[in-house]
């Protein structure tokens, strides 16, 4: 499937109706537009026309924690999960239940991206649960380790 690259997103312009039924992009008038994080995902399943490690070449340019992001990206993708991106919503991605994408159903988690060398105020992580809850959602940090294996946290505000 034939894909371009305009500045942070790709866009396919026909025959995308089948990874519009499995979560992927938004459609725009231009035609499907995916995240970076979806287009690295489909080129290494080969079904976009785009070199996968050109474009994450390109897309490590855009953002030099963009590998350590797409590593949990893949990992959700794999275990059932429809990912978008959550820049709007002040975290890296917003998830959706299992079988489930935008308009179907509100995003379950949104999930934030940490590694090991990461170092958080208690102020930041409160802010993060505070957010989460004011959108009815759940806060999941994914701390990636050097060897770029994966430990989800559900982290839940707790009344006393």
């Amino acid at each position: 499937m034939q894909a371009e690259v305009h500045g942070g997103r790709v866009v396919v312009r026909k025959n995308y109706e089948e990874l519009m039924k499995k979560g992927f992009g938004e459609e725009k008038e231009e035609g499907l537009v995916l995240s970076l994080y979806e287009a690295l995902y489909l080129a290494e399943r080969g079904k976009l026309d785009l070199d996968p490690a050109e474009f994450l070449k390109y897309c490590e340019a855009q953002d030099k924690r963009f590998y350590t992001k797409y590593v949990v990206f893949r990992d959700l993708r794999e275990r059932g999960y429809v990912v978008k991106t959550g820049f709007k919503f002040g975290t890296h991605f917003r998830v959706y239940p299992r079988g489930k994408k935008p308009g179907e159903a509100h995003t379950k988690y949104v999930v934030h991206v940490v590694t090991e060398e990461d170092v958080f105020e208690p102020c930041e992580v409160a802010r993060m649960v505070r957010l989460a809850v004011s959108i009815r959602t759940e806060l999941v940090l994914a701390f990636v380790d050097s060897e770029n294996d994966i430990t989800y946290y559900k982290i839940n505000r707790v009344g006393m």
